[in-house]
């Protein structure tokens, strides 16, 4: 990939338009229309208290209609007005308490609710450095102390070790995170566990930290 055309892909992921040309043209892979296990796992283990959930990069709203399910109230946040409308229509078919919200998951202070539980399933690889920080902080202030947080991201084939990876600026040709990037959401969040596996073919991670 030319440095032109990786630059477009990164300018692409933080356009709107982009997201819901995917969604409209059903090229959109991540949404299986399946609650992962992870998170079924971890709802299911009764660590987590029921209260306001937030999905982060929710798309059609698969994971948010599951927590409400499970008796939470959820605020679903996603760029696609597409995959918006879709969450909305089938939380509303189920009497659901979600509200979908078009935002910039790097910048979600306007929930303004404290949360017991936030999920983010293939959003934050998404971000520069700088999104990722502002990202950081947000939640941060998002989650209540003890509260949980699960994420899903792709991780880079050949990631440098926590402490030589602190700072780096994220690849721009394809959306991966590094262990600096984990690290980095301490002190406010400790690791609790990690697991890693394949996504098509791509090096990927579940991690579930929890705020201070």
């Amino acid at each position: 990939m030319s440095s032109e055309e990786s630059s477009t892909a990164q300018r692409d992921r933080s356009d709107p338009n982009w997201w819901d040309a995917r969604y409209l043209s059903g090229d959109i892979p991540w949404d299986s229309g399946v609650t992962p296990p992870e998170v079924v796992a971890l709802v299911e283990s009764g660590r987590v208290e029921r209260g306001w959930a937030l999905d982060l990069g929710c798309g059609s709203g698969v994971t948010s209609r599951y927590l409400a399910r499970q008796s939470f109230r959820v605020v679903g946040i996603d760029f696609s007005h597409a995959a918006l409308r879709r969450a909305t229509i089938a939380a509303q078919a189920e009497r659901l308490p979600c509200l979908f919200v078009r935002g910039d998951a790097t910048h979600f202070d306007f929930a303004r609710i404290s949360a017991t539980l936030v999920v983010d399933i293939g959003c934050f690889h998404s971000f520069t450095a700088e999104g990722r920080a502002a990202y950081r902080r947000a939640l941060a202030r998002a989650l209540r102390p003890g509260g949980y947080y699960l994420l899903y991201s792709f991780l880079c084939d050949t990631c440098p070790t926590f402490a030589s990876a602190a700072g780096a600026e994220p690849s721009r040709e394809t959306p991966a995170i590094s262990y600096g990037d984990i690290a980095a959401f301490a002190p406010e969040f400790s690791l609790r566990w990690s697991a890693h596996g394949e996504d098509r073919t791509r090096h990927s991670a579940w991690f579930l930290m929890q705020r201070a």
